[in-house]
């Protein structure tokens, strides 16, 4: 896993105001007015933390969406233990159990079961477990819920598309596709990974002849994606193990991730396939890309049968190039924040994606709704959230490339391995030990180490180069 990150934001913040101590009373009682452009799972979520924690009613919360109606595209989310933490802080716990078939305990639970399966005969290498086990969900399920959730009050403006923002002293000028232009206090981008506000943004924070990479880069994999009935695949693998377990089959350079939801309707098939020396490459084409059902069976021949029947079940597969950030050093500058994709777009490999923009939402949340919350130290905010989350999410970030390379059996101990050749036992489950461990933060970690010290950062002069490092 990659070392543990910690940068430094010299080089490209603004100097740090010496901000005199100030309270509500001292100022008109207005409402902080916070703008969350993206109505995805984190503008969402950070809508319903503000919502939950305003007790005071000091906030007017309105999100920007540009579609004229939601359609999350993608079909199956990860959400581990140390996510639902947060879900249970902020009152969510019962609109996301409705999704499940049991709600998360304590015991230790199956998370995946782990097999080489580039050859004729698959080889089973281990299980992992963890306390908790992971909580999966259909992403517009999910997106729906939370939208029925926090849209009562009609805070979500659909079909508004942000073009640019023009940032003030006082405030921040959004200008909408239709020639609109709303004013607010607070800039939350949460609009993905090709988020426009992240150019302007990293443009306004660069110095000099510097300039930020903000565009998403390749990371040499295609994904091949399927939604399928258990009843389809129960005719082409009769007691087929997909259909009640969560699966990672794995492969050189090739590996799929395999696992029920919607209540145990379907299983979600996603097939990785990878070149790695495209590795960084710019990308651009939107996703998804045509692919078709040879495509997809020529990228898998020789693999073990249970892999060959869920092949042969994605009749109408759709491919993704899979697309991350290079870390940034800063989520956010005086009155504009980043969140969730916009700030670090990870690969799916340790399916942290969702989580950390719960992350994002619960510190950003806890921040602005305490009391030391004013229009004056907005920009004291702004440098606690990239104290906090920016060494957090970007190690993150980093792990998950790690992750996937080491379900496809590229790992320092599996140097010189092919496709389909046998590999010991004592490799295969160093390798397994590997990956569990990389997986050990989502589960032996709370999110609460870092909400407290941000929440001390605001409050304690000179406090926000501090950081909370969890693993």
């Amino acid at each position: 896993m990659a070392d543990g990150l910690c940068f430094t934001f010299q080089a490209f913040s603004r100097p740090f105001l010496q901000l005199t101590s100030y309270t509500m009373a001292s100022e008109p009682q207005k409402p902080l007015r916070v703008a969350i452009v993206g109505a995805g799972i984190g503008g969402l979520m950070l809508c319903a933390g503000l919502q939950h924690m305003d007790k005071e009613k000091k906030l007017d919360i309105q999100v920007y969406e540009a579609a004229p109606a939601l359609a999350e595209i993608g079909a199956g989310i990860n959400l581990w233990l140390r996510s639902w933490e947060i879900l249970r802080a902020i009152d969510l716990e019962e609109t996301f159990v409705k999704m499940m078939d049991e709600a998360p305990t304590d015991e230790p639970r199956l998370v995946f079961q782990l097999r080489k399966s580039d050859q004729r005969e698959g080889v089973h290498i281990s299980d992992i477990k963890m306390k908790g086990g992971t909580m999966r969900f259909h992403r517009a399920e999910l997106q729906m819920a939370l939208m029925d959730r926090v849209n009562t009050n009609g805070c979500v403006k659909l079909d508004r598309r942000l073009t640019g923002y023009n940032e003030y002293e006082n405030h921040v000028e959004l200008e909408f596709q239709d020639g609109s232009t709303v004013n607010c206090d607070i800039l939350v981008a949460a609009d993905g990974i090709r988020s426009s506000i992240r150019k302007q943004f990293c443009k306004g924070i660069a110095k000099g002849d510097f300039v930020i990479c903000t565009d998403p880069v390749w990371s040499g994999t295609f994904a091949y994606r399927g939604l399928l009935s258990h009843d389809d695949i129960e005719k082409a693998f009769p007691g087929h193990r997909a259909k009640t377990n969560p699966v990672i089959y794995c492969g050189k350079y090739k590996h799929l991730v395999v696992y029920p939801l919607s209540n145990g309707r379907f299983t979600n098939v996603v097939a990785f396939c990878t070149d790695p020396e495209l590795e960084g490459v710019e990308w651009t084409e939107v996703p998804p890309m045509s692919a078709n059902q040879d495509e997809l069976r020529a990228q898998y021949v020789g693999w073990e049968d249970e892999v060959q029947a869920l092949i042969n079940c994605i009749q109408k597969p759709t491919k993704w190039a899979i697309n991350n950030l290079n870390p940034l050093e800063r989520y956010a500058s005086h009155r504009v924040f980043l969140a969730g994709d916009a700030a670090h777009a990870m690969t799916p490999h340790q399916g942290a994606g969702a989580g950390q923009a719960i992350e994002d939402a619960y510190i950003l949340a806890s921040l602005l709704t305490n009391q030391e919350a004013t229009r004056k130290n907005i920009p004291k905010i702004a440098e606690v959230y990239n104290a906090i989350r920016c060494p957090a999410a970007n190690k993150i970030l980093l792990a998950s490339r790690d992750q996937g390379k080491w379900c496809e059996l590229d790992h320092p101990r599996l140097k010189g391995v092919c496709e389909g050749d046998v590999v010991s036992k004592e490799k295969l489950d160093g390798l397994f030990k590997d990956i569990s461990q990389a997986w050990d933060w989502v589960w032996k970690t709370s999110a609460e180490c870092d909400r407290k010290r941000a929440l001390d950062m605001l409050s304690t002069p000179h406090r926000a180069e501090e950081s909370c490092v969890f693993m």
